[in-house]
């Protein structure tokens, strides 16, 4: 298997070092995606009735955020070297060189735990800490063997890696004049997101009522470090890279690269001199596994959400490979609000390329200054996925169940799917873009109209109070959308 992977990841013959160079930074950009959705997805599952699991829900949230701090910063390192935008991901399942395991949507258990461990490991774990990185590992590959089993996928247990290899493999070879010479780097910062931009408008979720002042302490809820860096030279795209890195996965093996080019060995100082007090990732995690390891039955702090849920019942999207991994939500209202929530996602990925495509564009398009409305639309969007999802966690999978059958915790429910659309692309003129946002919205405002009121399909109408409340405020919110999108559109003409 680590022979197989390593065949896949070296240079082409046919790409130069700078393409190559790309394709491993937008890998990278589809990894913290993944990564980022996986871990909102485990955040989801966990019950709000139990004190332990809204902890556990915070962090996870908390190391959310920072994903997005960091596919924005390889969107930075992206810009500075002239390459394409990227915020794709695959579709589950798959799996990708560089992939820190299987991409698949699940309840938080004793096994994806392990698996988000391993992923966020620092370097030189196994030498310091051997038994642990030993039990970890161990766990991520029975973990990731037992769900290939279980749909019938001939997934191998060491399919599992630390992400941090990547960057370490893009960090030797930006490094390295010969291979990226300096006319491969565009000038100044132009193009690039910025903490201004994004950090200092996301204060991040309030604790929940729920939570007292010592379980926000804990979990530093209010204090997510969103990590955006901009990057105008060589050397700042490897410290950009090494922080992001420390924060999250881990660099690999800083101390092999001093045999490096001068430029490495002259940047090694500022490295060291990036580390912070705050817990990275892989040390929430721990604690998180650590804690988890105590009791026998992890299902107690989730609900009873599916393992890679869909809402899509045609027989043509996927192959029957791909099917089997999935689980379709079958109760119709269910699935209406799973693919609200579809629409939603691919809302704000829309609005969030637009914003990066307009900080990009040379020169600046007539919209240009509504990127900062656009980024608005972003997070508004953020807290949409958050509040359906809530209610998809609370809704039945099958037809046959009611609300009553719900208030058993390990009754079967639905989840928030993240499926993709076939492509996150825009078009290259500017009016045709608002378009697309204009019919997201109309298809959205089309299935909240059914959630609330269908003739024929009765059983599928939202009944509860509180979802038919978000509802309408929803398309309320919607419909001043929709005119100002329709003034940006008429003033295009």
């Amino acid at each position: 298997m680590q022979q197989r992977l390593e065949r896949q990841i070296e240079k082409s013959r046919e790409l130069s070092w700078y393409e190559h160079l790309l394709v491993l930074l937008q890998m990278g950009a589809s990894i913290e995606h993944a990564l980022m959705v996986q871990y909102l997805y485990a955040a989801y599952s966990l019950r709000d009735d139990v004190e332990q699991a809204r902890r556990w829900r915070e962090i996870l949230l908390l190391i959310a955020r920072e994903e997005m701090g960091h596919l924005l910063t390889v969107q930075n390192v992206l810009a500075l070297l002239g390459g394409p935008i990227n915020i794709d991901r695959e579709d589950y399942p798959f799996h990708t060189p560089f992939q820190a395991f299987p991409f698949q949507l699940e309840r938080l258990t004793h096994g994806s735990l392990a698996c988000y461990c391993y992923a966020e490991m620092p370097v030189g774990l196994e030498k310091d800490c051997p038994e642990q990185y030993a039990a970890i590992r161990a766990a991520a590959e029975a973990h990731v063997e037992q769900q290939g089993e279980s749909f019938g996928d001939e997934v191998e247990g060491d399919e599992v890696r630390h992400v941090g290899e990547l960057y370490h493999r893009i960090v030797e070879i930006l490094g390295d004049p010969e291979k990226i010479p300096d006319h491969c780097f565009v000038d100044a910062a132009f193009g690039q997101m910025s903490w201004d931009d994004w950090g200092r408008s996301y204060r991040g979720e309030p604790a929940p009522k729920t939570t007292t002042a010592e379980v926000a302490a804990q979990t530093g809820s209010e204090r997510a470090n969103l990590f955006i860096s901009k990057v105008t030279t060589r050397e700042q795209a490897i410290l950009a890279l090494a922080q992001l890195s420390e924060q999250g996965e881990g660099l690999v093996a800083v101390e092999e690269l001093l045999g490096g080019s001068n430029i490495l060995r002259a940047v090694r100082p500022y490295i060291q001199s990036t580390k912070t007090e705050e817990k990275s990732h892989y040390e929430r995690f721990h604690a998180m596994y650590e804690e988890l390891r105590n009791h026998k039955d992890a299902s107690e702090f989730s609900w009873n959400v599916p393992f890679n849920p869909s809402s899509d019942y045609s027989e043509n999207r996927c192959s029957a490979h791909a099917s089997a991994g999935r689980t379709k939500i079958e109760s119709r209202r269910s699935r209406r609000w799973a693919g609200l929530f579809n629409v939603r996602y691919r809302m704000l990925l829309t609005w969030l390329l637009h914003a990066l495509a307009l900080t990009r564009r040379h020169p600046p398009p007539a919209t240009a200054h509504l990127r900062g409305q656009i980024i608005h639309r972003v997070f508004g969007e953020m807290y949409n996925l958050k509040a359906i999802a809530e209610i998809l966690v609370k809704s039945p999978l099958k037809d046959d169940q009611d609300l009553t059958d719900l208030q058993n915790p390990k009754s079967p429910r639905a989840g928030p799917p993240f499926e993709m659309p076939f492509r996150v692309a825009l078009p290259p003129n500017e009016r045709d873009t608002w378009r697309i946002h204009r019919e997201a919205i109309a298809t959205s405002q089309e299935l909240c109209k059914k959630l609330l009121s269908d003739k024929k399909h009765a059983c599928a109408v939202e009944t509860r109070p509180a979802a038919r409340n978000y509802l309408a405020a929803l398309m309320q919110a919607d419909r001043g959308a929709l005119e100002w999108i329709n003034a940006v559109f008429d003033g295009l003409r």
